[in-house]
């Protein structure tokens, strides 16, 4: 198994290697650090690519490869590749199978706010169609020489896919060695009143939800594993309370070391990555790294 690792000049680049690498030393996996050049070649148009296209494109791929073999942290295993692809999402795709990678890596747009993920037009095509993880580095993520992943913190908001996220989190924590903990959001608009009643009451509505939430994660992971695991998930709940996706999401404790399970939206096909509205606000908030979850194959 292999690492993917999505390289190219510029932050998206630099923070995508920065993440694999750490998600490299936690789990033992090589990395396959890929620059994508799209030529007419690869998009069925052989009559129009000669040396003088190709030479520039492949000149400059390589000067950036070698800014990543610069950057690359010591004691990570990876090796250097120029995909020739006629998209760069199809290209990664591509060499992610060929390479039997575990997950794809790649970094936030430039144009989004630091510290925070932005879907530039290539991250947005592979969350809604890559069949294999895809990891997301927020702009400008950094970790230190011997930085692993620490805990695994699971998004569940009682969708169909719900068990099956949870049980992909809770796997993968056990594979990486980290603790787990499973993490929902309340968004709800600013009390208009003020007063025990009032207050009361909106807690009660809390607290009903939290238990509806409890008892439907011990539920739908039992339907996939019969131990008790539900059970100790269903414990590990943390809400983060707020009146946008963004307050709610910083409602939470996080720290470094920290990675991000979002599952897909009910509606995705079969063992694919497709995001629904909500998850999107999620990764859009985060200030953490997100591993997408695709949604499970079909039997």
């Amino acid at each position: 198994m292999s690492i993917v690792v999505a390289y190219t000049e510029g932050d998206s680049g630099t923070s995508a290697l920065e993440l694999a690498s750490v998600l490299s030393r936690s789990t033992g996996d090589p990395l396959v650090v890929a620059v994508v050049i799209t030529t007419p070649h690869a998009a069925g148009a052989p009559e129009f690519v000669d040396g003088d296209y190709l030479a520039p494109l492949t000149e400059w791929a390589e000067r950036v490869l070698d800014a990543a073999r610069e950057r690359m942290p010591a004691g990570v295993a990876a090796s250097f590749e120029v995909v020739r692809a006629s998209s760069i999402p199809g290209g990664l795709l591509e060499l992610a199978s060929r390479t039997t990678a575990s997950a794809l890596v790649i970094g936030s747009s430039s144009k989004g706010p630091l510290g925070r993920i932005s879907l530039g037009s290539v991250t947005d095509r592979l969350v809604h169609s890559a069949p294999l993880p895809v990891l997301l580095a927020p702009l400008g993520y950094r970790a230190g020489p011997s930085a692993r992943i620490r805990r695994v913190s699971i998004g569940y908001g009682g969708s169909k896919e719900g068990g099956h996220v949870a049980v992909a989190g809770a796997r993968l924590a056990e594979a990486l060695g980290a603790a787990v903990r499973v993490v929902t959001f309340a968004v709800r608009p600013p009390r208009r009143f003020f007063g025990g009643v009032e207050e009361s009451a909106d807690e009660l509505v809390i607290d009903r939800w939290v238990t509806r939430m409890k008892d439907a994660i011990t539920r739908q992971v039992k339907e996939i594993d019969a131990g008790r695991l539900g059970e100790r998930l269903a414990r590990s709940l943390v809400v983060g309370d707020g009146v946008s996706w963004a307050h709610a999401i910083w409602d939470v404790e996080w720290a470094d070391g920290d990675l991000l399970v979002v599952g897909p939206s009910s509606s995705a096909p079969a063992a694919r990555i497709f995001l629904g509205s909500r998850a999107s606000k999620i990764v859009r908030s985060a200030p953490v790294p997100v591993y997408l979850e695709p949604a499970p194959r079909r039997h």
